[in-house]
């Protein structure tokens, strides 16, 4: 895998990229006004994301994939991770990351919450399964999981046992089902992008009546809808560019064209989506959808 990726901004505005070509990747902090600096180069990297109000980056790397805390001074620290399984990190939440790890059997993972600064942990979800994707709650009480077939809700602190892990949605498999899985801020609301072969929508699940709502139809395919950090628009990228629309009801705001968008991320402030387009990292305006180059 060669090219350019936004992994992450952070509160102020500083964006995390990797410049990969082979297994090699160079992890690249560039500040608002410009000024870039290397901070590492790593192999088989997979993600990387900032811990939250902080500069320090958590970062999944190697094979078997294990984590490292990155800091702002470029110092790779281990974080969790062993040479006989894979650990991968799934989310980040202030001073701690939810991950995933195959320690019994390479297809049954458990789902963990671990602080950063101690080293405490708790598996949330130890049934087993190859969880393909899972979102924490803001305020840690809700995490969606998704596997192959089904799309489930761990509630960490239930009233009984039979209330820890409910049923969202059967999910087709095969690629299709509800992906890129967001929280809303009131931690009672999930975001997902449902696909088909040949259609996409964007639904609202509520765990209080336990029902989907559509909120955007009739997508392309290769359609993802990302939630703002405020959680007062979506925005939605495909091939033929961003879309914008305000996320309580859905309603379509305005569009920017751009070629070949990749993943986005909104800035924390909701103002703006940065992502990839044509080997230039690129930001797009949601007040206006004016689109600019934030690299040649």
């Amino acid at each position: 895998m060669s090219g350019m990726r936004v992994l992450d901004v952070d509160e102020r505005g500083r964006l995390l990229t990797a410049a990969t070509d082979g297994d090699q990747s160079r992890l690249v902090e560039t500040e608002p006004g410009g000024k870039s600096r290397e901070l590492a180069v790593v192999s088989n990297l997979t993600r990387a994301a900032y811990l939250p109000e902080e500069r320090t980056a958590v970062v999944q790397h190697g094979s078997p994939a294990m984590l490292s805390l990155l800091g702002p001074n470029g110092k790779m620290a281990p974080l969790v991770g062993a040479p006989d399984h894979d650990t991968e990190l799934l989310g980040v939440l202030p001073g701690r990351i939810v991950y995933r790890a195959n320690r019994r059997h390479r297809l049954l993972y458990t789902v963990v919450i671990r602080n950063v600064l101690v080293g405490e942990e708790q598996a949330v979800y130890d049934r087993g399964g190859a969880v393909l994707e899972a979102a924490a709650s803001a305020n840690s009480r809700h995490i969606a999981i998704r596997l192959p077939r089904k799309l489930q809700l761990v509630d960490t602190m239930p009233v009984t046992e039979d209330d820890h892990v409910r049923l969202i949605s059967v999910e087709p498999g095969e690629g299709s089902g509800h992906v890129d899985l967001m929280w809303h801020p009131d931690s009672q609301r999930l975001l997902a992008t449902a696909v088909t072969d040949s259609t996409a929508t964007v639904e609202r699940w509520n765990v209080a009546d336990q029902e989907w709502t559509t909120l955007v139809g009739d997508l392309p395919p290769d359609a993802r809808a990302v939630l703002a950090p405020d959680a007062r628009r979506i925005a939605v990228v495909s091939s033929a560019g961003v879309g914008f629309y305000e996320a309580e009801k859905g309603r379509f705001l305005r569009a920017a064209q751009l070629p070949s968008p990749g993943t986005p991320l909104w800035t924390p402030d909701s103002r703006q989506v940065v992502t990839v387009s044509e080997g230039r990292i690129t930001a797009v305006v949601a007040e206006s959808g004016s689109v600019r180059a934030l690299t040649p």
